[in-house]
């Protein structure tokens, strides 16, 4: 029975990652210590990843939520799914986790939650110590989920309490934001039906 080429291939690029440890050449000029960012974490796989044949895809099982917190300012992203090391010569793969999570107050938390699935991922799989990496959109702050309340409950509260029709267009143009960048066509659409119901036609989201 053939082994597949993957196994061989993971085990060449945790190899390279012991002869090559990730230096901590991120300097905190604050409180005086060095780390390793998160980019650099990621790039440091691209050449054994490349020379091994080695791509990573994330799978369609992928899983986006996004909340406000109470202030109404922050948005707190969650995303579970699978990402899945593929050798390119021989078509076998090993699947993991990707999980990750992040808070921001520029709707960076999308982009910072994956980064931060696929750096844990790359980490777990081949046994790289975590000590010193700086989390995205995090460093300085409580690496803790702000508080979650029912979207659509809190959205009609606040569309409730706003004091007249342009307050409640800017409610309804942030919570729509949030169900863009979740990509829930659904949520999006009962945001208008409510919107429409308390203050008039608005155009549908196709």
């Amino acid at each position: 029975m053939t082994t597949p080429k993957i196994f061989n291939a993971l085990e060449k690029v945790q190899e390279h990652m012991f002869n090559n440890p990730i230096a901590k050449d991120g300097v905190n000029n604050f409180q005086k210590y060095k780390y390793r960012g998160i980019d650099q974490v990621i790039q440091s796989f691209s050449k054994p990843l490349f020379e091994n044949k080695i791509i990573t895809v994330v799978l369609p099982d992928l899983s986006i939520n996004t909340e406000f917190s109470s202030d109404g300012k922050t948005t707190f992203t969650t995303i579970n799914g699978t990402v899945r090391f593929y050798c390119t010569e021989d078509g076998s793969y090993l699947d993991r986790s990707y999980l990750g999570q992040s808070k921001s107050q520029q709707f960076k938390d999308l982009e910072a939650a994956r980064s931060f699935a696929y750096r844990s991922a790359l980490l777990e799989t081949f046994c790289v110590p975590f000590e010193g990496i700086v989390e995205p959109e995090l460093e300085g702050e409580e690496q803790t989920p702000v508080e979650q309340k029912d979207f659509m409950v809190e959205y009609v509260n606040e569309l409730d309490a706003s004091i007249d029709h342009d307050s409640a267009l800017e409610i309804f143009e942030r919570y729509k934001k949030v169900a863009e960048l979740e990509g829930n066509h659904e949520k999006s659409v009962k945001l208008n039906l409510i919107f429409n119901e308390k203050f008039g036609t608005k155009e549908v989201v196709q």
